[in-house]
């Protein structure tokens, strides 16, 4: 019996000194930026978005897997300017970095629907639907494309 407690003992002390403690996951001032660049964003403030995204990406700090999300913020912020050569730009950035995620061809896809490119616009939103398969938000943009190039024409339509 007291072997027995005496192996416990000794079993239990080895399993203390294995099971360590993790850290804290430590997250560096570039990638708070996106979040906080994506909350302003979220409330449409777009030159604090932007201006929060841009200093995220100058910083250096940004993790590889937030750069892509970075680029989309900033793409973001610069449409709601009416910055949209500029926003394509951050799109496109976002899209090579990270090309199988749908809301950056859903965001490039409004580029276009504010340049009144209609017919580009909703290729953007069905090439994101190839990746979020009945996604509202997609719907939701591609009747609002159609809906809206049918009540101007073809003569509206820059992308015809």
């Amino acid at each position: 019996m007291a072997l027995r407690r005496t192996t416990l003992f000794y079993t239990a002390a080895l399993l203390t000194l294995a099971a360590v403690t993790a850290s804290a996951q430590i997250f560096s001032r570039g990638n708070g930026l996106v979040n906080e660049s994506a909350y302003a964003l979220d409330r449409d403030n777009w030159r604090q978005g932007t201006s929060l995204a841009q200093e995220a990406l100058r910083s250096g700090e940004l993790m590889p897997s937030n750069v892509p999300a970075a680029y989309n913020n900033l793409c973001i912020g610069l449409t709601g300017m009416g910055k949209f050569d500029d926003a394509m730009e951050a799109c496109n950035k976002a899209i090579a970095l990270k090309p199988r995620q749908w809301s950056f061809y859903n965001n490039r896809g409004n580029i276009y629907f504010y340049r009144s490119e209609f017919d580009r616009a909703l290729a953007e939103y069905y090439k994101a639907m190839t990746f979020s398969p009945g996604d509202d938000v997609l719907l939701q943009n591609i009747a609002l494309s159609l809906k809206v190039r049918k009540s101007l024409g073809p003569a509206k339509n820059k992308s015809s």
